[in-house]
């Protein structure tokens, strides 16, 4: 059944992976560049050039994309404002139903280890890994609720009365993630990777908090949170480091979106393995978020 998938950072790499698997499949695809296909590349592959290419697709009209830059936060409120814009009637979202968001927006400048890496260059991997993900994820939960009103910043005339739109209903929110970010198994190996380790094990812990506020406030109706680790996948990002280890399992960009999709398919909202619940043997609190990896092995924290 065709279901309306939310991309955040579809420009590239998997990102693009998911916006281009997801048409195929016949599903509705909102998704995000951090600058428009016209405006001057933030590096080759930095705008929106690829992604808009896919409108020319088969399914191309599914395809809705959007502005957001998720390490500056007047670009989430914009975007925010743009996501709730497309529940008005007529709009893509008018039956208020996001089935699943994937937070996939990230950033690895290497080398970045703890003992070399200046304040600024720590700071942009925090902010695009972490801070911006989890508040990005924050602005469009706060478009479930039918008295919401966008920040004032982004308001450039009066309230009407045709102003308000459907809430919007989240089931499935996905963080990408890494094991790189697991603190229980440290891998002390990958030299460089420090700072950003450090940012999405911070991201872990901050999509944990996320679920659990979830569920306390919405009990059932809390959409299901996940967070999942793509594997060693060979995307752009990945081709500008070089490494001084063997990388082992390299895996390209449309394997590792095909087994996600799958993980996600039976892990969210109304699948066989809801949240990971029934395959956790009834040894897990409700409304926990689980990380898994894309084969569908559930990774230690």
């Amino acid at each position: 059944m065709p279901q309306t998938w939310l991309i955040v950072g579809g420009s590239r790499g998997i990102g693009l992976e998911f916006v281009t698997q997801l048409l195929a499949q016949g599903h509705t695809v909102i998704a995000t560049a951090r600058a428009p296909a016209s405006a001057p590349p933030v590096n080759s592959l930095g705008n929106g050039s690829q992604l808009y290419s896919l409108t020319g697709t088969p399914n191309g009209k599914n395809l809705t994309i959007l502005e957001c830059d998720v390490s500056d936060d007047a670009s989430i409120k914009r975007f925010g404002e743009q996501v709730r814009k497309l529940g008005r009637k007529g709009a893509v979202l008018e039956r208020g139903i996001i089935d699943v968001v994937v937070l996939n927006a990230g950033v690895l400048v290497y080398p970045n280890r703890v003992s070399e890496i200046s304040f600024k260059d720590f700071a942009h991997h925090l902010h695009t890994n972490t801070i911006g993900p989890l508040i990005t994820a924050q602005t469009l939960l706060a478009l479930s609720s039918p008295t919401y009103l966008p920040p004032v910043s982004v308001l450039t005339s009066p309230i009407s009365p045709n102003f308000p739109s459907t809430p919007l209903s989240i089931h499935t929110l996905v963080f990408i993630s890494s094991d790189s970010g697991s603190t229980t198994n440290f891998r002390s190996f990958e030299d460089g990777f420090a700072a950003y380790a450090a940012s999405k094990a911070a991201l872990n812990q901050g999509l944990r908090h996320l679920a659990a506020e979830l569920q306390r406030s919405k009990g059932r109706a809390a959409p299901t949170v996940l967070a999942l680790h793509p594997g060693e996948v060979t995307t752009d990002m990945a081709a500008s480091v070089s490494l001084d280890w063997d990388v082992e399992g390299i895996i390209s960009p449309g394997e590792s979106i095909s087994c996600m999709l799958k993980v996600i398919a039976e892990k969210g909202k109304g699948g066989i393995d809801e949240g990971g619940h029934a395959s956790a043997a009834g040894k897990q609190e409700e409304g926990v978020a689980t990380f898994w990896t894309w084969e569908g092995r559930r990774y230690p924290w």
